[in-house]
């Protein structure tokens, strides 16, 4: 339908109908080189997308209470946000965010609208609540949960899926089989359904990132804290597969109160810490199993009580100030390394920054990733383990 504003703004239009003309031609491509990579594997069946795209939902019973406890922390979180510095606020794109899609779930922690949060968080790998934390290819959020998807669609989905999960292997090593990527069915997941496993999208990264974290911990009750956690996609993963630890995230407060649906509806025996509950002592360390907490936080996290930090994706595209100010601040908290994975551009700013705090500070393992090169041949992430020695 033509609309008024296309006659305002002819050139925005015009470029707006040529973006959406080139991905279209993208998709059509990439499909096709789907089908013919994988003709002659059994796994690429189109009814495997359908099957994953069917409804997962699970009913997790009376969670009224545990709603009124997110919305308490969320609301002490944004009231006290405005008083904290700009630097621990929502970066720009989440912004844009935030204004496209969050409308509805802001003010539903806000008002307290408890059952209009239960309906979006119970389907939040459908609703816009979760959107800028679950990514499907090409960014077609619309066309895979409110359909209908066409063939083309599904030839886009099982291709991506089926690279990624082949990736995963290749990157663990085979150490893993496919029903390790299953998970609960909290939010309605959608994915591909392969062989009786749900392959939640993004759950291969997900596992990835989880087993590198978990690989560099000491024995004992290690502490892990994760910069930007998302919805708890690979936080889920470390807390399922890992010994006993301590998992403290630390996020904008809109997410913060998505990954604590999730993580206590997926761990409803496990001692968690929502903001306002409590101090963020070494004793609340020791004391809760899971953290979850505004980034304006990170300042007052009790020094080197963490083992290792880790962050995907959450300050790859932030300026040098603020990246020196995140550091300074993992520095402090940090005994051994961080871990960190996304936009190569930023790590020549993180290495500088992170070789000057000693001789022995620095980047001890490199490599690069290429978990989107099949769809982008300009996508250049890299994950970098850095070391350092405290005093």
């Amino acid at each position: 339908m033509i609309k008024w504003k296309h006659f305002i703004h002819p050139l925005r239009t015009i470029r707006s109908a040529q973006s959406l003309l080139k991905a279209q031609l993208n998709i059509r491509r990439f499909a096709r080189r789907s089908a013919q990579r994988y003709s002659a594997d059994p796994r690429y069946r189109l009814q495997n997308v359908t099957d994953g795209f069917n409804s997962h939902a699970t009913n997790h019973g009376n969670d009224l209470g545990l709603l009124e406890r997110i919305c308490s922390a969320f609301g002490k979180a944004t009231e006290d946000q405005r008083s904290s510095p700009p630097c621990y606020g929502p970066s720009a794109w989440w912004n844009d965010v935030r204004i496209a899609s969050l409308a509805p779930v802001i003010r539903a922690l806000h008002e307290r609208d408890l059952e209009g949060l239960r309906r979006m968080y119970t389907n939040f790998y459908r609703d816009p609540c979760s959107n800028g934390l679950i990514g499907v290819p090409f960014g077609l959020f619309d066309v895979y949960c409110h359909g209908p998807m066409k063939n083309v669609h599904r030839h886009c989905y099982l291709g991506d899926a089926l690279y990624r999960i082949d990736y995963w292997r290749s990157l663990t090593g085979g150490r893993f089989a496919l029903r390790d990527l299953a998970g609960p069915g909290i939010g309605n997941p959608f994915g591909v359904s392969i062989d009786g496993t749900l392959v939640r999208t993004g759950s291969e990264y997900q596992h990835y990132c989880a087993h590198q974290v978990l690989g560099k911990l000491p024995a004992g009750r290690p502490a892990v804290a994760e910069i930007g956690g998302g919805f708890g996609g690979a936080a889920y993963y470390m807390v399922r597969d890992g010994a006993p630890l301590a998992y403290i995230n630390f996020d904008v407060p809109e997410s913060v109160a998505l990954i604590s649906y999730y993580l206590i509806n997926a761990f409803p025996s496990r001692r968690f810490l929502l903001y306002g509950e409590g101090d963020l002592t070494q004793h609340a360390i020791a004391s809760a199993d899971i953290i979850l907490m505004p980034l304006f936080q990170m300042p007052k996290m009790p020094a080197l009580s963490v083992d290792l930090t880790f962050t995907s994706h959450s300050i790859s595209d932030v300026s040098r100030d603020l990246i020196a100010e995140y550091l300074h601040c993992i520095r402090r908290m940090t005994r051994n390394y961080l871990l960190y994975i996304g936009d190569a551009r930023a790590v020549d700013t993180i290495s500088g920054l992170v070789s000057g705090w000693g001789p022995e500070a620095g980047p001890v393992e490199t490599r690069s990733l290429g978990w989107n090169l099949h769809k982008f041949s300009g996508a250049r992430d890299v994950e970098v383990l850095y070391r350092w020695a405290h005093r």
